[in-house]
């Protein structure tokens, strides 16, 4: 991930449980981490590990 590209996300959170993130931007990278933006304004913290599908949308 880039920081300030929007991004549609894919990742685990748990053994068998996947979530899905749309239009969010990437705010700030970590070695094993990214902070994603949503739309809303809220954040959330996404491992590097735990991504499946990474697909960029746009950046400003």
């Amino acid at each position: 991930m880039e920081i300030a590209k929007l991004y549609n996300v894919v990742f685990t959170t748990g053994r068998y449980e996947i979530e899905y993130e749309n239009n969010v931007r990437c705010i700030k990278k970590a070695p094993k981490s990214y902070r994603v933006e949503r739309p809303n304004g809220s954040t959330r913290l996404i491992g590097l590990d735990s991504i499946m599908e990474l697909k960029i949308i746009g950046s400003d």
